[in-house]
């Protein structure tokens, strides 16, 4: 078999394998590929860094499994971002699958940092009815979420006691997988008039551009690239950075392999007229 003919039939099983090999290297081994910083991931680090020592924010997990590669890293870098500066967390899911996700990710930051249930942060719990909470919330927290997840009075609960409105708390920050982070925006930012920022899916991310030029959501992340800018910015590397790395690495893989293919048949082709030629 002729060079070029072996470059365009390289069997498949290798593929598989160096594609695979290129994701799971750079996610056990961070490569450290340079992360360019957007500015949505500024806007959204700056509105962070605005908040002072205990100051409450409201922390929405808007998503389940299925985009928790690219969300779950944003929610753990604010974590991280906040908990060490002693900032409070209310946390809530509008979605029934997000509650696993939610339990799992604020306990593992709370035992990191020393935080304690109850006083320095608090899990309501999912709700349903997502359009009448974001609603019902500026009129009371405590009305809405008559007890938290654990079945806990949220009357009785340390921080809930200076949490009735969105009066109460310095932002809403909503890491979402759907429209959510847009009704956010409108129906808390626009009729309550508190502060919201989010992060998105790359996908999403395209529909709150509008909302980040007007202003009604000051600053968000996008996909895996918004969450490793945004773990670079606090200097919490984590899944954000390792997941781009991996995602480069196999990106690049695969053009190296429509190369190597293209290069085969501009040979094949040309050794073909080649002997047209001579016949």
């Amino acid at each position: 078999m002729a060079f070029y003919d072996r470059l365009m039939s390289i069997d498949r099983r290798i593929i598989f394998l160096s594609v695979g090999l290129a994701v799971a290297i750079p996610l056990i081994v961070p490569l450290g590929i340079p992360v360019q910083i957007s500015e949505e991931a500024n806007s959204f680090y700056r509105e962070m860094e605005n908040l002072k020592e205990g100051d409450v924010i409201l922390l929405t997990f808007d998503y389940e499994g299925d985009v928790m590669a690219e969300l779950n890293p944003m929610t753990i870098a604010v974590l991280k971002h906040t908990f060490p500066r002693n900032i409070k967390i209310v946390a809530l899911t509008t979605y029934a699958g997000g509650t696993g996700i939610a339990e799992r990710i604020l306990n593992e930051a709370a035992e990191a940092y020393g935080k304690t249930y109850g006083v320095d942060y608090v899990f309501l719990g999912y709700n349903p009815d997502w359009s009448g909470t974001i609603l019902r919330l500026g009129e009371s927290f405590k009305g809405t979420y008559p007890t938290d997840q654990y079945g806990k009075n949220t009357q009785e609960i340390p921080i809930m006691q200076d949490v009735e409105t969105y009066d109460d708390i310095a932002m809403i920050v909503s890491i979402a997988g759907s429209a959510l982070s847009e009704y956010w925006a409108i129906w808390a930012g626009g009729r309550y008039g508190v502060k919201v920022i989010s992060g998105n899916t790359a996908i999403q991310a395209v529909l709150i551009y509008p909302y980040y030029q007007a202003g009604q959501i000051p600053g968000f992340l996008g996909g895996l690239k918004g969450a490793a800018e945004y773990e670079k910015l606090v200097d919490v590397p984590g899944l954000g950075i390792r997941g781009m790395d991996a995602q480069s690495v196999a990106h690049a893989l695969m053009v190296a392999f429509i190369i190597i293919g293209n290069v085969g048949y501009f040979f094949a082709r040309r050794a073909k007229k080649a002997e047209e030629r001579k016949g």
